[in-house]
């Protein structure tokens, strides 16, 4: 798997974006958070939303690779 981001401090209430590089897919996705994350999809690019009410989160986000591998 590629690692985009590693430990990736997303304040409360802010948002990551993720662009749409090589084709990449909602499904190849897999995001790892601290606490509770949204990942919301846009033409351009995926955003990983902070839904915790009173923290910062820490985020991995990985790409699948699409052969269905680990």
């Amino acid at each position: 798997m590629q690692v985009l981001y590693q430990d990736y401090l997303v304040p409360l209430g802010r948002m990551l974006f993720v662009e749409k590089e090589g084709g990449i897919k909602r499904e190849q996705l897999v995001v790892e958070a601290t606490g509770p994350c949204e990942v919301l999809e846009k033409e351009d690019c995926f955003m990983i939303r902070n839904a915790d009410c009173c923290k910062n989160i820490l985020v991995t986000v990985k790409v699948r690779e699409e052969g269905g591998g680990s």
